[in-house]
């Protein structure tokens, strides 16, 4: 056992080595790449200067005023013309045959005008030069610490690290918008710390950049089946499969939403729905008479409230005769809707006679059906009004195999201590073990383990006695429930 953990500890430091050194060279590579810049622009701020004093060395042209120095991206008003009278327009032509206005036009007035708008056209291209370099200098700059971020995210990624990857990667994305990795690997992150929406969110950023990126599809298609999006998720998967047919977690995750959506259908399509007719639209025919039997007030009939639960309670001691019990059928007994999965569950039928009611010794015949789904469960238990006796043949007759299906949404505390004292009290060792074997595997079992009362810790212990004193104590099934309900 040593070994191993020896062995995994300098797996460990091996790899964390490994990444030092992969950052340190990348940093090198950052810094001497910010150091070429510099140099570079530098280069060029000398270049421009040298540039300039050459041509301050150069002599003037054609009586040319050296203009003073001007603002940025501002031109020059046009030198005042000496001449008496006024040159026509630049937009004006001079015909050929008005010798009268070519006398008045002139020359050097006119090459003064021309070579300021050129000079002026020069500075304003060089300014424009320099300030789209600076841009471009910027963005490389962003996008290199973008870069960087996101090896310091994949970085934590390995690690597990998952809320640091999280911040690295959002750095990223402020520093460049335009690169849907960041964001798809940022929803990886969401979907491991289990943020779905969020999840959901980054990967439409990303496919909105690459509508092309099929992991960003993919990681949707998991949010989205947490989220119970089941159609959205299924055309998500859809596309993933459509560009990558060999995908084959894809297509196990297509298989298990198109099971669950054709569940979902027939949950659906089994439901009756009460029909609001009109009353020109009702049945002409007569209503059917039904008898009624009147039953002696001393005979108590426990109704549930569903409709679905009929208890009876006879004095056994003071049977006088005996016959065979009637079925006693009540129109308010029936239950409309159809399951066809559902059982009905006899306990105790064995023939007796309405008798009066004696409070020493009582025997209970209870007639109902097994719940399919877990709000019938929770309406039929709220229905027993808190009754022990009558909860434990109602939770006994129950298999352990549907646990998983009436629980789906957890275990209200209340409910698991009545089970508890349930198990405590039952003498069937191997009804116990299925039961508390199924028990273990609903949402949030082990929350309801911590928080125990007193009461619930000594019915708990009394079970686990009970099971450790049984023969069966060596099966494999006794052994995990003994590991899971000590914990």
């Amino acid at each position: 056992m040593s070994s191993d953990y020896e062995r995994k500890l300098i797996q460990m430091q091996q790899d964390i080595r490994e990444s030092n050194s992969y950052l340190q060279d990348y940093m090198t590579d950052l810094n001497s790449w910010t150091n070429d810049i510099k140099i570079k622009e530098d280069s060029l701020k000398n270049k421009r200067t040298s540039n300039e004093e050459d041509n301050s060395n150069l002599p003037p042209i054609r009586n040319f005023i050296e203009p003073s120095k001007k603002k940025k991206k501002k031109k020059k008003s046009l030198p005042p013309i000496t001449t008496t009278t006024q040159p026509p327009t630049t937009n004006e032509k001079i015909r050929a045959y008005d010798y009268r206005s070519w006398d008045k036009f002139d020359v050097d007035a006119e090459c003064e005008r021309i070579d300021t708008n050129e000079q002026d056209d020069k500075e304003t291209k060089d300014e424009d030069e320099t300030e789209t370099t600076d841009e471009e200098w910027e963005q490389e700059v962003l996008k290199k610490k973008a870069e960087y971020n996101k090896e310091c995210g994949n970085y934590q990624f390995k690690l597990k690290s998952y809320n640091q990857a999280i911040e690295y990667y959002t750095k990223a994305i402020n520093c460049d918008s335009t690169n849907p990795i960041y964001f798809a690997n940022r929803a990886q992150c969401q979907l491991l710390e289990q943020r779905y929406g969020a999840c959901e969110l980054d990967c439409t950023l990303a496919i909105q950049l690459d509508q092309l990126y099929t992991k960003a599809y993919y990681r949707r298609a998991l949010a989205r089946i947490e989220l119970n999006k089941l159609d959205e998720a299924k055309n998500d998967l859809e596309f993933v499969l459509n560009n990558e047919s060999t995908n084959r977690q894809a297509k196990e995750k297509y298989d298990d939403i198109m099971n669950r959506i054709k569940l979902d259908e027939l949950k659906r399509n089994g439901r009756i729905y009460p029909i609001q007719k009109p009353v020109e639209q009702r049945s002409k025919k007569p209503l059917k008479h039904i008898d009624i039997e009147e039953i002696d007030t001393n005979m108590i009939m426990i109704k549930n409230k569903t409709k679905r639960l009929l208890i009876e309670e006879v004095d056994q001691s003071d049977i006088t005769q005996t016959e065979p019990k009637k079925e006693i059928i009540n129109d308010e007994l029936v239950d409309n809707r159809q399951e066809p999965t559902s059982t009905v569950v006899e306990v105790s039928s064995e023939p007796v006679s309405r008798t009066k009611l004696s409070d020493e010794t009582k025997k209970t015949n209870v007639r109902y059906l097994v719940p399919t789904t877990g709000f019938q469960f929770r309406r039929d238990w709220i229905s027993l009004n808190n009754n022990y006796e009558h909860q434990s043949i109602y939770f006994n007759s129950i298999p352990s195999k549907m646990y998983s299906t009436l629980f789906s949404n957890g275990l209200d505390s209340n409910i698991f201590t009545t089970i508890l004292q349930i198990w405590s009290n039952n003498p069937n060792i191997d009804v116990i073990i299925d039961s508390m074997y199924e028990m273990k595997n609903i949402k949030r079992f082990h929350t309801q383990l911590m928080f125990l009362s007193e009461n619930d810790k000594q019915y708990l212990n009394t079970i686990l006695q009970k099971l450790s004193t049984a023969d069966k104590s060596l099966t494999e099934k006794v052994k995990i429930i003994m590991n899971t309900y000590k914990s």
